[in-house]
């Protein structure tokens, strides 16, 4: 026999029934309400919203509270609760595990929070959810490169590129990755390719220039700091200014004629107008001359008097400025002059080195001397390594300037 359901029962079911429809449409008001209050950039009145929208609805497979809890994470991360945000994140994807682009979010906030483990997995959870997601894999080769895992990188990098072919993104990611791992010679076209499918692209023009200079290629830098001069925003001068501090060389800047006590721009004199101590025939005295270098140096390596040579201009033969010494009038009273410094000191206040060698009188108290063309050079290091700039490691008094 049949049942019967009874007029207070099927009442109580219609009211269910209105009741759930209230309750959806309520929702349904409240998650609109809420995206208008995101685009407006009204988060904290769009987190309420879609707190009540969540509230009203137990999620009746429409997908509301998804979308809901989507924005709610945005809204906490405009505002800077990442907590939030990622626990919002966390009950969407318990919602629906397969939104790659919400794991890819969600590992977003974890890597600008620093867990990079965790991000790490939500990445790798996006790939699994759509393989075809190119930004998790690019994504997740960044982090890789940053932690110090090159080589890990280059695979998703890899991926990245096959994904998409076309987007010097991903180029770059791999170049950047390959240069880490210390392949030059493999990064440069890779990342030369990224420069070319993405105009002006200022970060891809740097790392070339880095890739560049590690291998020796000067000339292919000073033409990456061209081509980021020429872009010509904050980002691209800064980065022309790193790769132009990058391949300068330490340069000797001038002498400083003011303390030293070899006065290089006498010319063709007698050693007496150098010192009157140099009227005793056979009489010897302690010099010096004193140079500024455009960048602070190593202070052993200018100490060590080896870096230094003293030689008297032979002309062309060296350098067309540096004169000929004595105009070519050598005389049997010039004097010898010793090809390295007695001693050297250095001022890193000041960046300035005062080397010190001997000059001695002749027998006749005739002696003479070229001052002007007497070169100094120095083949040191800088406080960082670099060898000297070969076009700027030589001085005379005649040039005034190092050459």
């Amino acid at each position: 026999m049949a049942s019967v359901i009874g007029s207070d029962s099927l009442s109580s079911i219609f009211a269910a029934m209105v009741d759930t429809t209230n309750r959806q449409s309520a929702s349904n008001t409240a998650l609109n309400n809420g995206l208008t209050f995101y685009q407006n950039g009204k988060y904290q009145q769009a987190v309420n919203a879609f707190r009540m929208s969540i509230s009203y609805n137990a999620d009746d497979g429409t997908g509301n509270n998804k979308t809901a809890y989507n924005y709610l994470a945005k809204a906490y991360a405009a505002l800077g609760k990442d907590k939030e945000a990622i626990a919002a994140y966390k009950q969407s994807l318990k919602l629906d595990n397969t939104q790659d682009d919400i794991h890819v979010a969600l590992a977003n906030i974890y890597i600008q929070d620093g867990k990079n483990a965790e991000a790490e997995k939500e990445l790798k959870a996006a790939m699994t959810a759509d393989p075809q997601n190119v930004v998790a894999p690019y994504t997740l080769g960044q982090l890789l490169t940053k932690e110090g895992k090159p080589q890990e990188a280059e695979s998703y990098f890899r991926t990245a590129v096959k994904l998409s072919p076309t987007d010097g993104n991903a180029y770059y990611g791999l170049g950047l990755s390959l240069d880490e791992q210390g392949k030059t010679s493999d990064a440069i076209p890779v990342l030369k390719k990224a420069v070319s499918l993405k105009s002006d692209f200022a970060a891809a023009i740097y790392e070339l220039g880095n890739a560049y200079y590690k291998s020796g290629q000067k000339d292919q830098v000073t033409s990456q700091i061209s081509a980021l001069e020429n872009i010509d925003t904050t980002e691209s001068n800064t980065y022309a200014t790193d790769l132009t501090n990058m391949i300068s060389q330490p340069k000797i800047t001038t002498i400083d004629t003011t303390k030293s006590t070899f006065n290089t721009t006498l010319g063709a004199v007698p050693l007496l107008a150098i010192d009157t101590d140099f009227v005793q025939a056979d009489s010897s005295k302690e010099v010096s001359v004193t140079f500024l270098f455009d960048s602070e140096m190593d202070a052993g390596s200018v100490m060590n008097i080896g870096n230094w040579s003293i030689t008297k201009a032979q002309g062309a033969t060296i350098n067309k400025d540096t004169g000929l010494y004595d105009n070519g009038a050598y005389r049997s009273t010039d004097t010898v002059v010793s090809p390295i410094p007695s001693r050297v000191m250095y001022d890193a206040t000041t960046h300035e080195a005062t080397i010190y060698f001997s000059l001695r009188q002749n027998d006749s108290s005739t002696g003479t001397i070229d001052t002007s063309r007497i070169i100094f050079s120095f083949n040191g290091t800088d406080a960082s390594g670099k060898s000297m700039d070969s076009s700027g490691n030589q001085i005379d008094g005649f040039s005034g300037e190092s050459f």
